[in-house]
């Protein structure tokens, strides 16, 4: 949880004041860069045998001992501690790769010298949200955003930030062009991210009595509606120059629960306000447009790139489609970078959506694509076998088709990047299978007692510590 500077005073008039930062930093494709964040859940065994979510005062604990072990942690809303890597050019993502399987060594054995456990997973079966607010980071933001939530936003807002985690990754991007071919591209493998990555429990929110038979994190986001999922900002557009303009529209028109005064101090209105009407009060400043925009969740979010500091120095896009865990956490850099930047497997994967009916220039994309990411998170339980765009010859498509042949082509990007082949074996073989973790979780517990005993099966051995990985490079930032 990263906080928004609050000291840029530049008065943001129109949309032409913010189309300029979007432009893109004009590098070469090979000198892009691809960054890394994944959040861990923690909990333990309590006094009783029962599992309990760590609590703020541990969390603190654990973020000062893993800043002793050289990391860099930071800490989430409840329960759970991020660690975000430096960002390498994409033509170094072996390097970054083995510094993110580093430090997640690293985390793990520092959370379990705490006392404490990782979850392997998105969310936690017992976790609820009033349990989950009892853990709150000591913040008064955070405390103020879960109570502005709770008055004005639907409850899954509340449910993405205090019940999941998840894994991001983000790509730099050279101008509005690679911005909308980036988006255009991702989006239509947002269906697949969903279904492949799925890593969560059989039961949440401590229903005893009702298995889970959506995608939680996919489902929750599809209910914030304009400001979540597919945005109209991208399915209308009509190239990269018109999808800046519109997105920036979205940020406008964005419900902000706080905002910035003069004086750089929060301000907690009685009801949200939008960012274009900061301007009647003076207040439409590069810091709250900034702010507004970290209120868009979508599944690719464009948003800023920090330095070290935390001063804005660009535009990143972030794909958040990714579950936490460690399949996420170690195969999300190499599957990105093969779908979205390797040229060969990036054209491979464009000849795949072409044959569903899922590229921009195809008549009814949009209406395909908004389906197929309904039918990733509202599977009623049959995970990747959905409906998933159309066919040439006018049949339904199938996720579970689409996925092995997506398996086939990151099996020949494996083959021709050897250094990533051990870290995508898991995610291909998902692909080829049809059966995700979350499915195989699902097949595997009987019930809700099943659940929480597999909390504690699964993480019995202390993870052994890892070298510390080099530092020295510039971040993504959110």
């Amino acid at each position: 949880m990263t906080d928004v500077r609050n000291d840029d005073l530049t008065r943001i008039r129109s949309i032409d004041d913010v189309v300029p930062l979007y432009r893109g930093n004009g590098e070469s494709a090979h000198k892009q860069y691809i960054g890394f964040e994944t959040e861990i859940y923690l909990y333990r065994k309590d006094e009783n045998g029962k599992p309990a979510a760590a609590s703020s005062r541990e969390c603190s604990a654990l973020l000062q001992s893993l800043k002793d072990r050289g990391q860099n942690p930071q800490l989430e809303m409840a329960s759970a501690v991020e660690y975000a890597s430096p960002a390498f050019r994409v033509t170094e993502t072996a390097q970054l790769n083995a510094e993110i399987k580093n430090a997640w060594q690293e985390y793990k054995a520092g959370i379990h010298a705490a006392g404490l456990i990782p979850s392997d997973g998105a969310l936690l079966p017992f976790v609820t949200l009033d349990s989950a607010k009892e853990n709150l980071v000591d913040r008064d933001r955070a405390r103020g955003l879960v109570t502005g939530m709770g008055l004005f936003k639907a409850p899954e807002f509340l449910k993405v930030t205090l019940l999941c985690t998840s894994t991001q990754v983000s790509l730099s991007y050279k101008d509005p062009d690679d911005l909308y071919d980036l988006l255009t591209t991702g989006y239509a493998l947002t269906g697949a991210i969903y279904g492949v990555f799925a890593n969560h429990p059989a039961f949440i929110e401590g229903k005893e009595h009702q298995r889970l038979n959506t995608n939680p994190r996919a489902a929750f986001y599809e209910a914030f509606g304009k400001d979540g999922g597919i945005p109209d900002s991208l399915l209308n557009a009509r190239d990269g120059d018109d999808f800046i303009r519109r997105h920036a529209q979205h940020v406008f028109d964005t419900e902000m629960l706080f905002y910035y005064d003069e004086k750089q101090s929060l301000v907690w209105p009685e009801k949200p306000v939008k960012f274009s009407e900061l301007k009647d009060i003076g207040l439409n400043t590069r810091s709250n447009y900034d702010l507004a925009e970290s209120f868009v969740y979508t599944d690719f979010k464009v948003c800023n790139i920090r330095d070290a500091e935390g001063r804005p120095t660009g535009k990143r896009i972030e794909v958040r489609g990714f579950d936490a865990g460690e399949l996420g956490a170690l195969s999300s850099i190499p599957f990105t970078h093969a779908l979205l930047r390797d040229p060969e497997s990036r054209d491979a994967v464009k000849g795949l959506l072409a044959d569903y009916g899922l590229l921009p220039d195809q008549g009814g994309w949009a209406q395909r694509l908004k389906l197929a990411r309904h039918n990733t998170a509202y599977h009623g339980g049959k995970y990747l076998d959905i409906s998933y765009g159309t066919r040439p010859d006018g049949r339904e498509g199938n996720l579970k088709d689409f996925c092995r042949d997506l398996g086939a082509i990151l099996k020949a990007y494996a083959a021709r990047n050897p250094a990533h082949a051990e870290a995508l074996a898991p995610v291909i073989s998902i692909c080829e299978t049809g059966r995700s973790r979350a499915q195989a979780r699902n097949d595997a517990t009987k019930d809700y007692q099943q659940a929480i005993d597999f909390l504690f099966a699964a993480n019995e051995n202390a993870a052994t510590p890892a070298a510390i990985g080099t530092q020295a490079k510039n971040a993504f930032k959110r």
